[in-house]
């Protein structure tokens, strides 16, 4: 089996250079939300992003930066027919992993 390594190097599992500029752009407005809304606790932040190799890149940098990430998909139900949804975003709530929560403790000490 390939490993999960060399099958990212692939020519497909590439960003499109619209899907990096979402990703920054999204990247940006998480940013914005972290420094006027963080508590304790995390934060929560919804998005109307619905294109999934953006939505990857962003669990990926917000995991680099030392947060757990949990993403759910926001779904839209036809009016006359429930079975029908599409998606039309997302909701994600992160918090600082623990290792974060470690580091920011030993950094109150110094």
């Amino acid at each position: 089996m390939i490993s999960a390594t060399d099958a990212l190097a692939l020519p497909t599992a590439q960003l499109t250079a619209e899907e990096t500029e979402a990703a920054n752009k999204l990247e940006a407005e998480i940013e914005v939300h972290v420094l006027a809304k963080m508590e304790r606790k995390g934060i929560d932040f919804e998005s109307k992003e619905t294109r999934p190799n953006v939505i990857a890149e962003i669990n990926q940098r917000l995991k680099a930066a030392g947060f757990d990430p949990q993403i759910q998909f926001v779904v839209d139900q036809h009016p006359l027919n429930k079975a029908i949804q599409r998606c039309i975003g997302f909701r994600l709530s992160m918090w600082p992993s623990d290792e974060s929560y470690r580091a920011a403790a030993r950094a109150k000490l110094m």
